[in-house]
């Protein structure tokens, strides 16, 4: 039997923000910038609340279409069910975020606090800064108007083998190409040249006789491909039913699969963002001010004209040029036997081992020797330093044109540049083990029900904990944030008995009634770490934590005091030590033994059909979804040199009880 499929899928969102249209010099910016930006109220945050659109990033206008075919080919052989064919996708992706936006700007304490290299507890306040007009942060975007495109082609073979009536063999082959994303104009980069001779050379004192290096790259005529292609996806896939007595069945079966990925490259050139500098080394201020945020304008798009002197003086990302699909094998074994009862009880082990997966890394950063040499609060000199900049007046609109920059900028191995971030490095990994155990009673007197626990393992290597880790090494393995040791899920369905024999009215309105249910009850998530900490060698989990102090939040600053000590009426005893700036980071990712608590989730529903007349039916059903109103908190705070570290706020971040009524005609 041959199976065809043609689709055509067709999205489009249009995002239209009514804060378009505001004329921001009535809040005191220049009207010189209304030359290159368009009349928008600005976003502004302050640390306690948000003005302008929710959307910063402004009006937005996506056309999304997707093309597909498949042959499907079904045969049966003998004791073979044989199946193969394959399928072709061509997505194309136009994503319009045009210039509709004044800009945003964030304040924070830092500016305002009694150091302003390390956060203090009780100092600062961003609402003094933003009376000050000095942002932490800022920038406003000009961006391209893009059109990705990618194709997809898969080919498969399966057969499915009955050896004998108590054993079955399934063996499959598969092969998958997902290709490079490219982009019609190409409007996109094509990597970074480390090693090239940039074309802007100055003289910079801490490596003297170095000449800089580094560039982006942008797609030739002849390739337009910002990556090479990942061909060798073969995914093999083996399995086996064996049933060895009456009432048991045993199952396993081993799969390798390739993760499916959308990695769009940047468009750094074609879209530009300039950013608000009024610090050129976090310290000293350069006179510039939210009333004249970028005093030197605004950055233009320059396309790939400049070619290695593209972004000069800023932050840029590519894609590792040799990226490569995630691969994940996946593997189970299981035991299922028939018990009493119309009911099914089946244990089984699922693992997998994912690889390749996708991390990213900043390659622009002072060696660990010189972080060590030069970093910390009492090192002299020290990366902080404050040192004359030979980029000043080469690089304008950047925060390196000042006249002073950092002792840090000038060690980089590329000073010219901000961080130079590689993406997509295939380093990555994750480990899941788990048992699961699934109890099924099947429709007996009405009722059936499901009783399913899971108890799992899951750990990921995706992150580094500093950016002079090598990207040749395994990065930090940790606690994945989503790993739930136990989580059990308990699911039915009741046909309500009552009234069952009644006639008439009463059985038209009362009887037929069915109730459906699930109920989830699962481990909390692992609490995310900070950076900026040591650990004192202690547990900081807290038995009697509550949403005041959910964990032991004692910490030394490096003023020398401690903070967050109290709970309960007791001193807490040292469980942080806060480190100096530039220091490398050696506190894990997260907190394998703080697990905030989940509350337990239960759905329910109730339906009945009512005949109208012959072969037409309606449906009514009323669902209750968190039918108890339980509200999930929160996080606690991980600020720890903050007075509110430790606690949750009592902001719910699950939806409240949700309930809904509908009506279905069935004819």
């Amino acid at each position: 039997m041959l199976t065809s499929r043609l689709g055509y899928l067709r999205h489009d969102l249009w995002i239209t923000l009514y804060a378009s249209g505001f004329d921001p010099t009535t809040l005191g910016f220049p009207a010189s910038l209304l030359q290159t930006l368009p009349p928008y109220f600005p976003a502004i945050s302050d640390g306690y609340t948000s003005f302008g659109a929710g959307r910063s990033a402004g009006n937005q206008f996506t056309e999304s279409s997707s093309w597909s075919w498949s042959e499907i080919v079904n045969k049966t052989i003998r004791r073979h069910q044989v199946k193969f064919g394959g399928e072709f996708r061509v997505m194309l992706d136009n994503i319009n975020s045009p210039t509709s936006t004044f800009g945003s700007y964030s304040f924070n304490n830092g500016f305002t606090q009694f150091n302003a290299l390390t956060s203090s507890t009780g100092t600062g306040n961003g609402i003094a800064s933003l009376l000050l007009g000095l942002p932490a942060s800022g920038s406003a975007a000009i961006n391209a108007a893009l059109a990705y495109g990618y194709r997809y082609y898969g080919t498969f073979v399966q057969d499915d083998w009955r050896i004998t009536n108590k054993l079955t063999l399934s063996m499959g082959l598969r092969w998958d190409y997902e290709s490079p994303v490219t982009e019609r104009n190409n409007q996109i980069n094509a990597g970074f040249n480390l090693t090239a001779t940039s074309p802007l050379q100055v003289a910079d004192s801490y490596q003297p006789g170095v000449p800089l290096t580094g560039g982006l790259l942008f797609p030739a005529s002849g390739n337009r491909m910002p990556y090479a292609r990942d061909l060798n996806n073969i995914q093999p896939r083996v399995g086996f039913a064996w049933h060895p007595m009456d009432k048991t069945v045993v199952r396993a079966g081993y799969g390798l699969s390739y993760l499916a990925t959308f990695t769009p490259s940047g468009n750094q050139g074609f879209s530009i963002s300039t950013p608000v500098t009024v610090s050129n080394d976090s310290i000293n201020l350069n006179g510039t001010t939210l009333s004249n945020p970028f005093p030197q304008g605004i950055l233009p798009p320059t396309g790939s004209k400049l070619g290695l002197s593209t972004f000069l003086g800023q932050s840029v990302s590519f894609v590792n040029p040799n990226r490569v699909i995630p691969r994940v094998h996946e593997f189970s074994i299981g035991v299922q036997r028939e018990l009493p009862g119309r009911s099914v009880l089946e244990v089984s082990y699922v693992g997998s081992r994912t690889q390749e997966l996708d991390v990213s890394q900043n390659l622009n950063a002072v060696t660990m020797a010189q972080l060590l040499q030069y970093g910390g609060s009492t090192n002299s000199p020290n990366l902080s330093n404050s040192v004359t900049n030979p980029f000043a007046g080469w690089l304008p609109g950047t925060s390196l044109n000042g006249a002073t920059t950092t002792l840090q900028q000038l060690l980089l191995p590329h000073p010219q540049f901000g961080s130079i971030t590689e993406q997509n490095i295939p380093v990555g990994q994750s480990w899941y083990n788990s048992l699961q155990v699934r109890y099924d009673k099947r429709l007996t007197h009405g009722l059936n029900m499901m009783v399913s626990y899971t108890y799992e393992r899951w750990l990921d290597a995706v992150s580094y904990l500093n950016a002079q880790d090598s990207i040749a090494q395994t990065p930090e393995r940790t606690l994945n944030g989503t790993d739930t040791p136990h989580r059990i899920v308990i699911g039915g369905n009741w046909a309500i008995p009552l009234f069952a024999n009644s006639h008439g009215v009463v059985a038209a309105v009362l009887k037929g009634w069915q109730l459906n249910g699930i109920f989830v009850r699962e481990s909390g998530f692992p609490l995310g770490a900070p950076g900026g900490f040591y650990s004192a060698g202690i547990n900081p989990n807290l038995p009697d934590g509550n949403l005041t102090k959910a964990f032991n939040t004692c910490t030394l600053l490096t003023n020398g005091t401690q903070t967050n000590c109290t709970f309960n009426g007791q001193t807490l005893p040292l469980a942080f030590i806060q480190q100096a700036p530039n220091t490398p980071r050696v506190l894990s990712l997260t907190f394998p033994s703080i697990r905030p608590p989940k509350v337990p989730d239960a759905d329910i529903s109730m339906f009945k059909a009512f005949t109208l007349r012959e072969h037409m039916r309606l449906q009514f059903r009323a669902e209750a979804f968190n039918a108890t109103n339980s509200p999930q908190f929160n996080t606690p705070s991980t600020s720890l040199s903050s007075s509110t570290a430790g606690q949750v706020t009592l902001t719910q971040v699950n939806d409240p009880r949700n309930i809904q009524l509908s009506l279905r005609l069935m004819f």
